[in-house]
């Protein structure tokens, strides 16, 4: 069963998030790309980085600290299985060159992993410039009001492409969908949507998810 980790983080501190992108897709991109090279076996099957640069974050006590300061980044890393994304980060090139590297650009107290099943409901087509992910977080149960909702599943399945995620072990995440938007202004339109469709579905206007807006980066398609 193909594992896909997803890692949800901010920047370190002291970086401008212009200077956080460039170190994570160039440098650390660069570094992935050779583990992936010299170590197929056991390094990410695919690789995609997604630079958040806008969302919504209402804030609850109740969330992982991440998602109430609100993102820099949404890493997604595939594995054929849990064993090999586990083993990957043990082996010799991960633990010399890659974790290193990672408090250069990453606030480690930030960083949230989290292994899914990935379910795509419409599949996204081959990746192109300007694409962007719109990334909806539910932290409440139940995760998936839109299927009992005819306005905000409309507003889903507006998106071109869509996939969901379930953790594969109990976690505060109940579940990840994740939308494909032709460009920024598409998808910042989309995350729009969502919000105002699920808030109108809540009591209080404010679902327990957030929304994450970012730009794809497809470093390896594996």
């Amino acid at each position: 069963m193909t594992i896909k980790t997803m890692i949800f983080g901010r920047r370190r501190p002291g970086l401008t998030l212009a200077e956080h992108r460039a170190h994570m897709k160039d440098i650390h991109g660069a570094l992935v790309l050779d583990y992936i090279r010299l170590h197929p076996d056991q390094a990410p099957r695919r690789y995609v980085q997604n630079h958040a640069f806008d969302g919504v974050y209402p804030g609850s006590d109740t969330r992982v600290g991440v998602f109430t300061l609100g993102l820099d980044f949404v890493t997604e890393v595939w594995f054929p299985d849990l064993a090999t994304a586990k083993a990957s980060r043990e082996t010799s090139f991960y633990i010399e060159h890659l974790r290193p590297d990672e408090p250069q650009m990453v606030d480690d107290s930030t960083v949230f992993g989290l292994p899914v099943t990935e379910d795509v409901i419409r599949t996204p087509g081959e990746p192109h410039e300007g694409r962007t992910k719109v990334f909806v977080v539910w932290h409440g149960a139940p995760p998936f009001a839109p299927d009992t909702s005819d306005a905000v599943a409309a507003i889903f399945a507006s998106a071109p492409a869509h996939c969901r995620n379930l953790p594969v072990f109990p976690s505060p995440v109940h579940a990840v969908d994740v939308f494909f938007l032709a460009d920024e202004a598409a998808a910042v339109a989309f995350a729009q949507s969502v919000r105002q469709a699920i808030g109108d579905e809540t009591p209080s206007g404010t679902a327990d998810v957030t929304i994450t807006v970012a730009r794809e980066y497809v470093l390896h398609a594996g």
